[in-house]
């Protein structure tokens, strides 16, 4: 029987008989360490799968949901709270963590949702920054207010208080004339 010739090359592909003969060089070392390749092509489909076995736990979910809030009560750490807004988060949370998100990335995703509210602090640093700035500047500014009107309030206390005696003794200078004048009418 008269095996069939292979085609020649196109002129296209003169240069593809290098590649070729590289191609089988490859498969021929391939069937060399087949053992190792499958050694390590089993390893990762255990690995795989032992990564498929291991779920997200709860600690997982609630290390997420302390720096998140409750949606529905007000100052409640989502990891504490029990409504039914709550559970459905923190199982969206888990969904998250087992499809590989990050911590952060799942956080990023709810306050891109549902607003900076979810965390309690503003995400923009600008708005970070304001409020810690704002709350230290109206301190400082009542603090200054406070000393200053002490300050005055001191002073004016002083003068008038040196004001009051120098009053205190014309008063008395006043009120001493007046008997002493009523007793030299009342001898006459």
């Amino acid at each position: 029987m008269n095996q069939p010739h292979p085609p020649a090359p196109s002129p296209r592909h003169q240069g593809g008989g290098a590649n070729v003969r590289g191609l089988s060089q490859i498969v021929e070392s391939l069937r060399l360490t087949g053992g190792i390749i499958g050694i390590i092509v089993l390893a990762a489909v255990v690995a795989m799968a032992r990564a498929q076995e291991e779920s997200v736990t709860d600690n997982d979910v609630n290390r997420v949901a302390e720096r998140m809030y409750c949606p529905v009560c007000e100052n409640i750490p989502l990891d504490d709270c029990e409504t039914i807004a709550c559970v459905e988060w923190k199982a969206e949370i888990r969904a998250q963590l087992e499809a590989g998100r990050n911590d952060q990335a799942v956080i990023d995703s709810f306050v891109a949702r549902f607003g900076d509210n979810v965390v309690g602090v503003p995400q923009d640093p600008v708005l970070r920054a304001l409020t810690v700035i704002v709350p230290l500047l109206g301190t400082a500014l009542a603090i200054a207010v406070g000393v200053f009107t002490f300050r005055r309030f001191g002073a004016r206390r002083k003068f008038s208080v040196a004001g009051e005696s120098a009053l205190a003794v014309e008063m008395s200078d006043d009120a001493y004339r007046q008997r002493l004048e009523a007793d030299l009418r009342g001898r006459r």
